[in-house]
């Protein structure tokens, strides 16, 4: 699991090179000014190594002082362009988080203003964030999810209730946990209420993955077919989330404009499907 990755320290000549296994990453370029340039590198707002803490130490001294690292190549495999480098930038302001176990270390960087719950302040410009909890906080959470599924399946265009792309109850069920957090975490981005209501929740986190505001990652951005849903080719991929126990993200982006348009609808569709139920 993981891809080897490397720093070395010159460019030629002598030197020293630190290497590392890269577990998992996320980008999320349309989120952040930083992800927006045109660059062969990938910059991820999340990102998870492991190695010994005598070669993750220094690896991650020069990766946060703006070397790049490198990727070794998997021959097996298809690798997109960005897939080559890695790249953290200096002034992004990455937030650092190091466990250390007998059999190593770990290290994980990403941008604390996609991934906290609570960015303490309302951007004027509009709502950006990353959700990603781990697996297991998922299943802990005791919702009752029938009613919520129930709710929101009502509500699917019959063409998301059929065909291989179909989104079943199950999924809907499923997806119920990410739906409060998701509304907790647009909750602290904007100054609108919100119903507090899991149905309304899940309801609006289906809602903005169907309208484009919300995705999942890995669309494919030159694709010449319609995607599947929520899939909006935003410059979003992860790598090997899940295989570390964490959920599939789920990434936002709208103005306050876009927010409050969509709110005001989804209001008013919630109080007319459930009439005071």
């Amino acid at each position: 699991m993981g891809r080897e990755i490397e720093i070395a320290t010159q460019d030629g000549g002598k030197g020293r090179t630190f290497r590392a296994v890269c577990l998992a990453t996320v980008e999320a370029d349309t989120l952040w000014e930083g992800g927006l340039t045109d660059t062969e590198d990938m910059r991820p707002v999340w990102a998870s190594f492991v190695s010994s803490e005598a070669q993750l130490k220094p690896f991650a001294v020069n990766l946060l002082s703006g070397r790049k690292a490198n990727f070794v190549k998997d021959t097996n495999g298809y690798q997109r362009r960005k897939d080559e480098k890695l790249n953290v930038l200096r002034s992004a302001g990455y937030q650092s988080v190091w466990q250390r176990e007998l059999e190593g270390s770990s290290l994980t960087l990403f941008l604390p203003d996609l991934f906290q719950m609570d960015p303490g302040m309302v951007d004027p410009k509009g709502a950006a964030f990353v959700v990603m909890p781990t697996q297991e906080w998922a299943n802990s959470q005791q919702i009752e999810v029938g009613p919520i599924a129930r709710h929101v399946y009502k509500l699917l265009p019959d063409g998301l209730k059929t065909g291989d792309d179909a989104i079943s109850m199950e999924t809907l069920a499923s997806l119920v946990p990410m739906a409060f957090l998701f509304c907790t975490y647009l909750d602290r981005r904007t100054r609108c209420p919100l119903v507090s209501d899991g149905r309304f929740y899940l309801q609006l986190l289906i809602s903005c993955l169907g309208d484009g505001l919300a995705s999942w990652p890995n669309g494919n951005a030159h694709a010449y077919y319609t995607q599947p849903f929520g899939l909006h080719n935003k410059g979003f991929y992860s790598y090997g989330v899940e295989e570390v126990g964490l959920v599939k993200p789920i990434a936002f982006k709208a103005s306050h404009t876009d927010i409050e348009t969509m709110l005001a609808r989804q209001v008013a569709l919630f109080f007319e499907t459930t009439r005071g139920r």
